[in-house]
């Protein structure tokens, strides 16, 4: 009991030094050819891994059990501004057990699939964004995958830096854990 009260403060006081730190304004650069960056975190099941875009997704799957509740944290950045930061993800397979905070939006893009996104405002532009919550596995050997999505403005005279990244799942009764493919 004390050790999840530690965890739990520690994951509170993480995520409002993380938002502090990639939520700040910003200036939207005249140039910017950096690509903005993700971090996707995910824990539960005695498992703990994040994932960024210098991941090679490609070469790995994320298995995870079937009907367990896990905790995510999800954030992107830029330091000339954040247009737009999503998460694609099959809603079948996939429940949120705890509310999307604002400015966060939940869609239903279409009927495999929902999206989880937060969009940026160009005359008051951010270096970022978190989001932190709880999901919850639904289905059994089921192949899914979860899509991340951060743009930028691309400074004032040219197009946007865009990451996407596209991480292989696996839900099933079986050991949470990073599997090579």
């Amino acid at each position: 009991m004390k050790t999840d009260f530690l965890k739990n403060t520690q994951r509170i006081i993480s995520i409002v030094i993380m938002s502090v730190l990639i939520s700040c304004e910003t200036e939207i650069p005249e140039t910017d050819n950096t690509a903005p960056t993700f971090s996707f975190n995910i824990s539960g099941d005695g498992f703990n891994r994040t994932f960024t875009q210098d991941d090679d997704f490609t070469s790995l799957q994320l298995n995870l059990r079937s009907d367990t509740t896990y905790d995510f944290i999800f954030s992107g950045a830029d330091s000339g501004g954040v247009e737009r930061i999503s998460w694609q993800y099959p809603h079948d397979y996939i429940e949120f057990s705890t509310e999307i905070p604002s400015p966060w939006e939940t869609t239903s893009i279409s009927f495999l699939s929902s999206l989880v996104y937060w969009d940026g405002n160009e005359t008051n532009p951010l270096t970022g964004n978190i989001v932190a919550g709880k999901l919850v596995t639904n289905g059994n050997a089921v192949s899914i995958s979860f899509s991340f999505l951060v743009r930028d403005y691309g400074g004032l005279d040219s197009s946007a830096n865009t990451i996407t990244k596209s991480l292989n799942i696996y839900i099933d009764n079986q050991n949470t854990e990073v599997v090579p493919l």
